[in-house]
């Protein structure tokens, strides 16, 4: 490390000269609010003015308020449903010339500029938006709270919620999430595989489950490796706030008629969204959650634990999932004893799933084709 400024009246040294390019070695952004930029229309955002941006080491801008829509995009002329986008501040290094906005489906740079005259601010995810009151709640297309038929009040657009800057966004990856409030953030789509081991929230996709052989523990583990955590009860019910509850003989609001007999794709039916625009809280496959909770049933099983009395499992249950090797063994009470929470309801459930809508009977090692989840994190 050494000095890079100094205080030298004379100007002979060096490291007392105050330039564009010593300016944004130093300079980060510095703006008004963390939320610099904002979703001001469904198809539409605001960069407020007064922000102060280093690009590439080379420019400096101080931003006024600008608002920036699809003419912004550097390939295609319209939003797409289920797309992340990035937003970049770049510098033709001409002197006189302004910033120019460009918003792109290129976590990288976008097309036409590089590494070294673009900077990326932010993003958002366009996707399914419910119409809802500046407190959350729900509206009809007569902006009536919970009014008729505000159950089909959903439109495309900018997620609100899912606008991220570098100073308000998650600590894992900001893809696919919005925030939920309190500093946590949580996706919007029910988790599939990202090919490398890991889990993502993307639209369109089949959301992990038993199927793959998912359990709890291995849904912890993912998670853990996308930089997340599964969702309490507390939290599912504020991000599944909002959606419809199912229906037994439709798929209207939810997936979730009791004739289904698949879990589907994440984002097919379009009222299953909710105040903050997660999608498919209710309904498609039940979601794990992080609280374990032991059971009320004392049960007995003759391979496990034949007895009612506190004792190691006769072998192991919880080697199950998609990993299989040594995980140790249980200490418990009865058969069965832990149980993880369950939430929102599977895809044949039909009236049962809900906003609140919770099983407390199913072991964290229990391998079912209807049971995935989605993760949560912190804000930066």
């Amino acid at each position: 490390m050494s000095r890079l400024l100094v205080d030298d009246v004379t100007k002979t040294d060096a490291r007392a000269l105050l330039n564009v390019n010593k300016m944004a070695t130093i300079s980060d952004i510095v703006a008004p609010s963390n939320e610099y930029i904002y979703a001001s229309g469904a198809n539409e955002l605001t960069v407020v003015e007064g922000c102060v941006i280093a690009v590439g080491g080379a420019g400096i801008f101080k931003t006024a308020n600008t608002i920036l829509t699809a003419a912004n995009l550097d390939a295609g002329s319209a939003f797409a449903v289920g797309k992340d986008y990035y937003v970049y501040i770049c510098d033709s290094r001409i002197d006189s010339a302004d910033e120019k906005y460009v918003i792109s489906l290129n976590s990288t740079y976008p097309t036409g500029w590089n590494a070294t005259n673009s900077r990326k601010i932010g993003g958002f995810h366009y996707g399914r938006c419910r119409k809802v009151d500046s407190n959350l709640q729900p509206l009809n297309g007569s902006s009536v709270i919970f009014g008729t038929g505000w159950e089909s009040a959903v439109s495309n657009g900018i997620v609100p919620r899912s606008v991220w800057t570098l100073g308000h966004r998650p600590k894992c990856s900001p893809e696919g999430m919005v925030y939920l409030g309190g500093g946590t953030w949580v996706d919007i789509y029910l988790n599939s595989d990202d090919g490398a081991k890991g889990l993502k929230s993307e639209y369109g996709c089949a959301p992990m489950t038993g199927t793959e052989s998912m359990n709890w523990y291995n849904f912890v583990e993912r998670l853990a490796k996308s930089g997340k955590r599964l969702p309490n009860y507390a939290e599912f019910c504020a991000y599944a706030f909002g959606s419809p509850a199912g229906l037994d003989n439709a798929n209207t609001n939810a997936w979730s008629a009791t004739s289904n007999t698949g879990r589907g794709v994440t984002g097919s039916v379009v009222n299953a969204v909710s105040s903050v625009g997660v999608v498919d809280a209710v309904g498609r496959v039940w979601e794990w959650l992080d609280e374990l909770i032991t059971r009320a049933e004392h049960a007995t099983n003759a391979d496990y634990h034949a007895s009612v009395a506190w004792g190691w499992d006769k072998k192991s249950p919880l080697n199950t999932g998609e990993k299989s090797y040594d995980v140790g063994n249980i200490y418990q009470y009865y058969a069965y004893s832990l149980a993880a929470l369950l939430a929102g309801g599977g895809w044949d459930f039909g009236a049962y799933c809900g906003a609140r809508a919770v099983n407390c009977s199913i072991y964290p090692w229990y391998v079912s084709t209807d049971v995935g989840a989605r993760g949560a994190c912190d804000s930066l």
